[in-house]
């Protein structure tokens, strides 16, 4: 038979708690970018979403870990093998997570602690409006430094000879404001004329004739941001037509980027303002959301990796209760190249060298039994052997001599002879009971009924009394009811002959619980004069006794069949006093009167 150890990671088991772990991951990147990207809180429906994962999640996790620590209950209640050692491994792992932990949640508030102070500091906001004041400023001193271009009594001036030759007129432009990029000029028909400038800064003519004249408008064209102005121009002799012109100035290469940049960056801390109080709640929520989850998944780590760490020794605890118990066939099997792959092997080569030690050991203690058994009995049958001989050489010569008293000396050499013969053959058949006494058929037996029995069979002598009022009326054991009435039988007969001239028996039971097992035990009591302390060691044994006309085997069927029903017997003698003898037989738990030992 094998008992399989170290049977190997469970893959299933294994491969859930790495995806668990995955979607813990996922779970709290999304949830951070919810905290982080939408503090006001004001898209719900994600919001939602989010937050009832984060209460999903755990609780599916501490479900987990509820289901696997009532099964540990159950285990231990049941006495399961491995259980208290799984208890202890999973309150190491708990430790270590809960000290891992710890500094992590101070470290962690600490931060949060910090980056709040920092992020809802009154310099960062100064320094974030300053700087988009200084943004707008710039801006606004852009456009009035073009608003006193286009509105100064010197344009005129400098627009002669614009619709001849605007050339010129854009050098006497730059030359005057060099902070004009671009001039275009359009006719009264709005047909381009002349563009001088960055070709960035062109602009088409339904856009210049939809403008109105001294509007200044900000512009973007090829990543390029600049101020829009539109002025009008009427030479001399041409009826009251007018030219447009258009002046552009550039601003600073990024200036749009830049300033959005400030303005969500004002936002976002105008909403941190606003919403400080939540963004705090929501920071311990996340970290709860993550600190949580992890330590419940740590937890359902360690009850799988205490599964795996117990598992071969429970193999081995099982293993060793099988031999102990005489069963030599059980063999651990495991996995090649595991830590645990040379102690099985060893303990396997161990079992089988006990088994073959236990098949020699058994072998010569057979051959020894029986070499014992025939020198015992060949002594035993060889001392009848002596008396019959001379008893039948006595009657041959009376006989042969014709002797007068030959009748009377033939009678006593006959009774002589058969009483030798009956001793023989009282031996022989007790031999035969003890060598041939077949294994128990248990069943719940009631003690006081066969105790009367044998009380009534062996107390009516006038000198001897058997007390009995020490068994209670439900006392039950599992036992073999002839067994135990032969059992019985040979405790008796053995006291009454420790006491020919009278004394008492007294025969008592009492339920006593030995752990988690619960034994019947029987006690008879003597008041003979006790077991000599230099025979005390061998009253087992076959053949031992201290009687003239004994067999020895009495006590021997006695310790015989309380072995076979897997019960103990021992005694207690002192000289002069008497003897008890003690028997644990396998009782049923449902007794009316319990003892405790």
């Amino acid at each position: 038979m094998s008992v399989r150890a170290g049977a190997g990671s469970s893959l299933t088991a294994l491969i859930s708690l790495i995806l668990l772990y995955v979607l813990l991951i996922i779970l709290v990147l999304v949830f951070a970018g919810q905290v982080l990207g939408d503090l006001s809180f004001t898209r719900s429906s994600a919001g939602a979403a989010v937050i009832i994962i984060a209460i999903v999640f755990p609780l599916l996790l501490l479900s987990f870990v509820i289901i696997n620590l009532v099964r540990l209950i159950r285990q231990r209640a049941v006495g399961r093998p491995g259980a208290r050692f799984k208890s202890r491994l999973l309150l190491f792992f708990a430790v270590v997570v809960l000290l891992a932990s710890v500094p992590q949640a101070v470290l962690s508030v600490n931060f949060i602690r910090a980056a709040t102070d920092a992020w809802f500091s009154a310099e960062t906001g100064h320094a974030i409006r300053g700087a988009q004041d200084i943004t707008l400023a710039f801006f606004g001193q852009k456009q009035d430094d073009l608003k006193s271009f286009v509105d100064s009594r010197f344009l005129s001036g400098l627009l002669e000879g614009l619709e001849s030759q605007p050339g010129r007129v854009w050098e006497r432009i730059k030359g005057v404001n060099p902070e004009i990029d671009s001039m275009q000029v359009f006719d009264p028909l709005f047909q381009e004329t002349h563009f001088a400038g960055p070709e960035e800064f062109r602009i088409p003519s339904l856009r210049a004739a939809a403008s109105r004249d001294g509007q200044i408008t900000r512009e973007s064209a090829a990543a390029v941001s600049f101020l829009l102005v539109r002025t009008s121009y009427a030479p001399r002799g041409l009826d009251g037509s007018k030219y447009t012109v258009m002046f552009s100035m550039g601003l600073p290469a990024g200036f749009d980027a830049t300033a959005g940049r400030l303005a969500d960056a004002l936002e976002f801390f105008v909403q941190l303002e606003l919403f400080q109080s939540n963004f705090v709640i929501a920071i311990a929520l996340f970290y709860a959301f993550f600190a949580v989850p992890l330590m419940l998944l740590s937890v359902l780590v360690s009850f799988f990796l205490s599964e795996e760490i117990i598992r071969p020794i429970v193999s081995l605890e099982e293993a060793t209760r099988r031999i102990a118990e005489g069963d030599f066939s059980i063999r651990i099997l495991s996995r090649r190249g595991d830590e645990l792959s040379t102690l099985v092997d060893s303990f396997n080569r161990m079992v089988s060298e006990l088994a073959r030690t236990r098949t020699k050991m058994i072998q010569t203690e057979k051959i020894a039994a029986w070499q014992e058994i025939a020198q015992r009995l060949a002594h035993e049958i060889k001392n009848p052997l002596t008396p019959i001989r001379l008893a039948a050489e006595r009657s041959l010569r009376k006989y042969e001599s014709s002797s007068s008293d030959f009748d009377s000396v033939f009678r006593n050499s006959v009774k002589s002879i058969v009483g030798e013969v009956d001793n023989l053959n009282a031996l022989l058949t007790e031999f035969r009971e003890f060598s041939r006494l077949p294994a128990p058929s248990l069943q719940q037996v009631a003690l006081r009924p066969i105790v009367e029995e044998v009380a009534a069979t062996y107390g009516q002598q006038s000198r001897h009394t058997i007390a009995t009022d020490g068994v209670p009326d439900q006392f039950t054991v599992d036992a073999d009811p002839g067994q135990l009435k032969q059992l019985l039988v040979n405790l008796c007969k053995n006291a009454l002959e420790a006491m020919p001239d009278g004394g008492e028996i007294r025969i008592a039971a009492d339920v006593i619980k030995k752990g988690e097992d619960t034994f019947g035990r029987i006690q008879v009591e003597d008041s003979g004069p006790g077991i000599p302390s230099e025979h005390q060691e061998s009253i087992f044994k076959p053949y031992v006794t201290t009687k003239r006309h004994g067999t020895g085997l009495g006590l021997a069927i006695v310790e015989r069949i309380v072995f076979d029903h897997h019960g103990q017997i021992w005694f207690e003698t002192q000289p002069g006093v008497g003897t008890t003898f003690y028997l644990d037989l396998p009782s049923a738990a449902d007794q009316s009167d319990e003892g405790q030992e």
